[in-house]
């Protein structure tokens, strides 16, 4: 097993620079924090994390509470969350909600009782319990994507508004007039934020959307396929020539329903999706799209997080990370 000397003359510094940094102790410069981690991780190296909380009260724990881990946004979160808190020294333990407020609430006593350090939530809805919980006032914790309505924790989030705007803009300017939304749960505030930004964006050109023509989804893919079945209920002259649908997993199940009703896309409907992730460039067609910066957001957040348990002075409370709209083929102008 590898010693902390031989990660001290691998990263080129000073046995007690090493200390500093795997305890997080002390004034290191970045570029000595860079070498020592890098050194940890070619030499696999492993101190004894038992006997180091112990002396210093630190369990070098931090949780993620996330609502669905089998939503791919969630996965590419807890993905980034978890190498950027590991170049730090910090072990990441994740739990899935379950989109359901009262499995946040257990989580969140469960971690408290592992001692974690901090804590990154992304709340299941506005039904989230965990504002009322005196137990999260013991730990430093910061709210990531899904917030409330009034959020007092430090946050950091996509402009959901701007998003439905970028999406509203682009089929706008492609010549669409005829417009649908699938919606998330409109239970959580980015929903109405994202639907904000969309129809005022319409309401600019004096269009509005039927409101039988806005459909709430689940942020799956069969209840992408369910509110498309039921958009196309309606008479073939009456269909939306172009959609906007909050994320890319509903668009995929909405373009699979759209092609078994014998559609072609994206020449009858063209529709823009939300997230970018990696299968909306492979997807047939491929996937116009407002992409969320994951790396950019869950950096920011851990950064945060370990800022508030160093008892750091933090210059924002609410850090709004800007969309860009990604064009591919499921978008093209209206036909004359």
């Amino acid at each position: 097993m590898p010693s902390i000397k031989e990660v001290a003359r691998l990263a080129g510094v000073s046995i007690t620079t090493v200390s500093r940094v795997i305890n997080n102790k002390g004034s290191v410069s970045k570029k000595s924090v860079d070498k020592v981690w890098e050194a940890v991780r070619l030499l696999n190296y492993q101190p004894n994390l038992l006997a180091r909380s112990l002396r210093s009260q630190q369990s070098k724990l931090l949780g993620l509470l996330v609502p669905d881990i089998r939503n791919s946004v969630f996965a590419i979160i807890a993905k980034h969350t978890e190498e950027i808190a590991s170049k730090r020294g910090y072990n990441l333990i994740i739990c899935n909600t379950g989109e359901d407020a009262e499995k946040e609430k257990t989580y969140l006593e469960i971690l408290l009782q592992r001692q974690v350090e901090g804590i990154i939530f992304s709340r299941v809805s506005d039904e989230s319990l965990l504002f009322k919980t005196p137990q999260l006032s013991k730990v430093p914790y910061i709210v990531l994507d899904r917030t409330m309505e009034v959020e007092e924790a430090p946050t950091i989030k996509l402009d959901n508004y701007a998003a439905g705007v970028l999406a509203a803009s682009h089929l706008l300017e492609l010549g669409h007039q005829k417009f649908a939304c699938i919606s998330g749960p409109l239970k959580i505030k980015i929903c109405r934020e994202r639907l904000s930004g969309f129809l005022d964006t319409l309401g600019k050109k004096d269009l509005k959307i039927r409101k039988e023509f806005i459909q709430e989804g689940d942020f799956k893919i069969e209840g992408g396929r369910k509110a498309m079945e039921n958009l196309l209920a309606f008479p073939r002259d009456e269909y939306p020539t172009a959609i906007f649908i909050m994320n890319d997993l509903m668009a995929f199940g909405a373009i699979q329903k759209a092609k078994e009703k014998g559609l072609s896309l994206p020449e009858d409907i063209s529709i823009v999706g939300l997230d970018n992730i990696p299968l909306s460039e492979v997807f047939s067609p491929s996937l116009t799209t407002v992409a969320q910066p994951f790396d950019e957001m869950t950096k920011e957040g851990v950064y945060l997080l370990l800022k508030l348990i160093e008892n750091k002075k933090i210059r924002k409370k609410l850090i709004v990370i800007q969309p860009k709209l990604i064009i591919r083929s499921s978008t093209i102008p209206l036909k004359k």
